[in-house]
């Protein structure tokens, strides 16, 4: 149960304070079940709702014993990794959530596969188990898609989403109570890829800003260098008759290597003959989810288009058996 610490005489409605509170459900001084509460002008609003990838069952939720569920107006995702999104089924379907909740059409969609493999994959006992299939199926009817740069309004709190890079479909949200703006990031890249788009710049300046800052002290090997790195290494393994494993996440970086990869095959001849192959179920799903939110991605995947579809590719095939003599 949560209580009021102005609560007393002189306390001061929370719709009429001025004070905003943030408050980190998960992700605060910690990587995993990002989750952060805002509150402002008697407004609560959810950023995010993960799950903790180093724990399991009730231990991996973010910390909502400290709210009350039925309390939140509006929770924002961001986007599909199971760090921001993971906990929504069980939130929407396990709690008295009564508020709407919103994310980006490509995150609702690659969403569905993600948390319905992350039920089959889970390696605990069905006690332990979060939520089912059927609940993943009642959270899908709870979510309502928003375009970028589309402007929602849900019980005055009004809200947009900026292009946040990271992964396909990924948002930003600008939230704005009163006049006052907060801008979320979520996950997000300042530097273009194979197929995505670096972050916006918002040209309305937030007055608050909740940012991501795993990274934030690194400082990055620019793309170019990388690929190159990446593609020779590999070049050099299969040429003198060696085998490339390469152990990805499904989603995200591994759409963007087999970019990478089947390019760099069509540009050498002398490596045709040597096949690539993706060993992923969930992949090979959501790859129709990439062929067909093409509009979402960068001006070079849209241009390309044009001419032939760059994830069907011409030198890279899907593994349909779970396994391969080499």
């Amino acid at each position: 149960m949560t209580t009021n610490p102005r609560k007393g005489v002189d306390a001061v409605p929370y719709e009429e304070s001025d004070q905003l509170t943030i408050r980190p459900l998960g992700a605060g001084q910690e990587v995993g079940r990002s989750c952060i509460m805002l509150e402002f002008k008697g407004k609560k609003i959810m950023l995010d709702c993960g799950i903790h990838p180093g724990l399991s069952g009730m231990d991996a939720l973010p910390f909502v014993d400290l709210i009350e569920a039925d309390e939140v107006d509006l929770l924002l995702i961001s986007h599909f990794h199971l760090d921001h999104s993971g906990a929504l089924p069980w939130f929407l379907t396990k709690t008295s959530f009564k508020g709407r909740v919103f994310m980006t059409h490509a995150t609702k969609a690659i969403y569905r596969w993600l948390v319905s493999d992350y039920i089959k994959v889970s390696n605990i006992s069905t006690e332990q188990m979060l939520y089912t299939e059927s609940d993943l199926e009642g959270s899908m009817d709870r979510i309502e898609t928003i375009n970028f740069h589309e402007e929602k309004d849900v019980r005055g709190v009004r809200f947009w989403a900026y292009n946040a890079g990271h992964v396909l479909g990924a948002a930003m949200f600008m939230i704005e109570i009163a006049g006052v703006k907060v801008l979320y990031t979520g996950d997000f890249s300042r530097q273009e890829d194979r197929h995505l788009m670096a972050a916006e710049i918002p040209t309305v300046h937030p007055d608050v800003l909740i940012t991501e800052s795993t990274y934030g002290t690194h400082i990055h090997e620019k793309r170019e260098e990388r690929e190159s790195r990446f593609t020779s290494l590999v070049s050099d393994i299969v040429m003198r008759g060696g085998r490339c494993l390469i152990p990805v996440f499904a989603l995200g970086r591994a759409q963007e290597l087999l970019l990478i990869l089947d390019e760099y095959w069509s540009l050498h001849p002398e490596l045709q003959d040597i096949p690539i192959y993706y060993a992923s179920s969930l992949a090979k799903k959501c790859m129709a989810v990439y062929q067909t939110y093409i509009n979402a991605m960068n001006d070079r995947i849209r241009r390309q288009i044009a001419v032939n579809n760059p994830f069907i590719f011409r030198h890279i095939s899907n593994l349909k058996v779970s396994y391969v003599n080499i």
